[in-house]
């Protein structure tokens, strides 16, 4: 809490001589940006406008706002990742209102800490001083073009039609470890997220929420399974999502979702979640295209709230490829062990394979914000899987600044013999 209020003094009362837009109070709770991918991805998103600092145009501002529009605005490239959709909606939605928002990102970056996040935040800071020293029809320049991009996402984090191929995304880490190494390194990342899940739970300050999303075969049952082997069961939860009951269908879309989010020291699991409400309605033509388009920008809010309540949203998304998901399927005809698993409704859903694979996308471009990015594992390879899974929960954990709390005094305490 402490991290979380030096951050917010940091953004909202800067040294003196600071530019007046970080001196503007942030009206709502400050969350952490992601590390990683995300802060690399920012850090992009800001460097042509930066540049544009530094560049021959007339004006610095009005060199940021035809940078902005030239290079951040257009759709980013169908290899695009999840990562880069969350940045560029960031960066917009800063930019749009400098005063307010710009800020607020500054102050969320310095609060996940880190060499590029301490970049990204001055970069921003310096475009924020350019913009204070501008004329204002050349602030509102800039203003304007990210205000327009962010109406275009009206609510989501891109525009309808945007989304990321996975055609163009791997299924299968080949430069990864060797099955025997994954497990090794399985064992000891399971261990460590061990030791971090005790204090998450001795704390009860904070909560994690997987939610966890894939083709039918990709794994969500497996990386649960043996990703989170050897954890305390007591302070986990996994929720499986199936077709709602009738009662829950008469009910709005995220009541059951709601009613399953992770108190205070949990590690909640869903498996599959409030993302079915979009993939459902859009493959099967359950609802018409403008309540599935409000859900997007729904989800993203209700994800937001999660994160201002200390929810810590991690969403996965198993990245299987089709042969794959043949050679699976087959499987649970062949062996009579996994007969169980098969479901003639399995063959029904892999007749829309390419559909799914695009509303996928659709998800990962729309719904990865900056506080609850996509991650995309790739599932071939099942030790590589629950490996890289694990290991995304144990660091993301690790850098949520657990700790115990305070220890009472118990010095004058004596066992009775």
């Amino acid at each position: 809490m402490r991290r979380i209020l030096a951050a917010l003094l940091a953004g909202v009362l800067l040294l003196s001589g600071a530019p007046a837009f970080a001196q503007v109070r942030v009206s709502a709770p400050v969350v952490p940006v992601a590390r990683g991918p995300v802060v690399a991805a920012i850090n992009l998103q800001l460097a042509p406008l930066t540049a544009a600092l530094s560049g021959p145009a007339l004006s610095p501002a009005l060199g940021l706002a035809a940078a902005f529009k030239a290079q951040v605005a257009p759709a980013p490239a169908l290899a695009a990742t999840p990562a880069v959709f969350a940045a560029r909606s960031a960066v917009a939605a800063a930019l749009a209102s400098p005063k307010t928002e710009l800020p607020a990102l500054v102050a969320s970056l310095r609060e996940a800490g880190g060499r590029k996040a301490e970049q990204a935040a001055k970069s921003l800071e310096t475009i924020g001083r350019a913009l204070e020293a501008a004329k204002p029809q050349e602030r509102k320049a800039l203003a304007a073009e990210a205000a327009a991009l962010n109406a275009r996402f009206d609510g989501a984090t891109a525009a309808p039609g945007e989304a990321v191929d996975l055609s163009l995304v791997a299924t299968d880490d080949e430069g990864g470890p060797s099955a025997k190494k994954a497990g090794r390194k399985l064992e000891k990342e399971v261990k460590d997220l061990n030791a971090l899940e005790d204090i998450l739970a001795a704390a009860k300050t904070q909560a994690v929420l997987v939610v966890i999303q894939g083709m039918d075969t990709a794994g969500k049952d497996g990386v649960i399974k043996h990703g989170l082997t050897g954890l305390n069961p007591a302070f986990v939860r996994v929720s499986a999502f199936k077709k709602p009951t009738a009662e829950e269908a008469a009910q709005d879309f995220l009541e059951r979702i709601k009613k399953e989010v992770p108190k205070p020291g949990i590690i909640g699991v869903f498996n599959r979640s409030h993302y079915e409400d979009i993939i459902v309605p859009t493959v099967f033509g359950t609802l018409d295209k403008k309540a599935v388009e409000e859900r997007y920008a729904r989800i993203n809010a209700f994800e937001l709230e999660l994160a201002r309540q200390g929810v810590k949203v991690v969403k996965i998304f198993l990245h299987v490829s089709k042969d794959v998901q043949r050679e699976r399927l087959q499987a649970r005809i062949d062996r009579p062990e996994k007969n169980w698993k098969f479901s003639a409704s399995d063959l029904e859903t892999r007749k829309h394979w390419d559909e799914l694979q695009s509303v996928f996308g659709s998800i990962l471009a729309r719904t990865s914000t900056w506080h609850a990015p996509w991650n995309v594992i790739a599932a071939d390879d099942k030790p590589r899987r629950d490996l890289d899974f694990t290991t995304l929960l144990r660091k993301t954990l690790s850098r949520m600044g657990l700790a115990y709390p305070p220890s009472p005094d118990l010095k004058s305490v004596k066992i009775p013999k």
